[in-house]
């Protein structure tokens, strides 16, 4: 099967027109993991060639200042699924879309656990 693709760029291939991988050094041989064809990296000299990840975590916020004081946050009759406990503070947030509803972020009185339920 021929895709008629032609690229004059070489971080892409020629074939296909799928993204080469970066390969550590250069010269080197690249192959495409889409057609499997073999291209030949070339040095590059005076450019400059980075690699930015950002990497993030879905955490809940901090709540260590949540204590068995019922008066100090909003409390809710919910059953925690680590401890057994039906007592937890809640906030909610908007996360996603306006037109969805909004998250709720529960955390046990008793022992600290988090849970989030989309609602």
């Amino acid at each position: 099967m021929s895709l008629n693709f032609i690229s004059y760029d070489d971080d892409f291939c020629g074939c296909c027109g799928a993204i080469l991988g970066l390969p550590p050094r250069a010269p080197a041989t690249v192959t495409c993991k889409v057609c499997s064809t073999q291209w030949a990296v070339k040095e590059r000299v005076e450019q400059l060639v980075s690699r930015i990840e950002k990497v993030y975590e879905r955490t809940v916020a901090d709540t260590d200042g949540i204590e068995n004081d019922e008066s100090a946050d909003a409390v809710v009759e919910h059953i925690c699924s680590k401890c057994g406990h039906t007592k937890a503070a809640y906030s909610t947030m908007q996360t996603r879309s306006a037109d969805e509803g909004q998250t709720v972020f529960y955390t046990c009185l008793k022992c600290k656990h988090k849970e989030i339920e989309y609602s």
